[in-house]
């Protein structure tokens, strides 16, 4: 069981790291990616100028259709998720349905909260360093055998 907890909380901090990290990044437009595949395709490759302009023609099309089909998907999972609430609204008492809808209130606002404060602490101690909490493993002195 420990080991699992273990595994878990690594998993996370696996993720929140590549998050953070994706937040500097700027945006992905079609262009962008287009042309940085074809730059590297013709770093690596060795490719000509006229076999570069047309893989970058061939990537920026398919990086298009990738674009909009994941824009439609959006679309698709945010009407399923708004029928999926009705369905639950439907079978809800008044009290069950104020207490739901503060539920979510909540939450929107604990995720825009934490939203708001992801760029705030970026480059600075972690918080239990700077409130002089545990100051991590101490080197170089005598080791006590008790």
């Amino acid at each position: 069981m420990k080991k699992v907890l273990i595994i878990l909380a690594l998993s996370l901090g696996f993720v929140v790291t590549a998050t953070a990290q994706q937040e500097g990044r700027p945006e992905r437009t079609p262009e962008k990616m287009a042309e940085r595949s074809a730059a590297h395709l013709a770093e690596k490759l060795e490719l000509d100028d006229a076999q570069k302009q047309k893989i970058y023609e061939i990537q920026l099309q398919h990086a298009a259709e990738r674009k909009s089909e994941m824009e439609a998907l959006r679309k698709q999972m945010q009407a399923r998720r708004e029928a999926q609430q009705a369905e639950i609204s439907a079978v809800l008492t008044p009290e069950q349905k104020e207490k739901w809808e503060a539920m979510h209130q909540q939450r929107k606002e604990r995720s825009e909260a934490w939203s708001g404060r992801r760029g705030e602490r970026r480059g600075e101690q972690p918080m239990h360093r700077k409130r002089g909490g545990y100051p991590g493993p101490q080197r170089g002195g005598p080791r006590s055998n008790s």
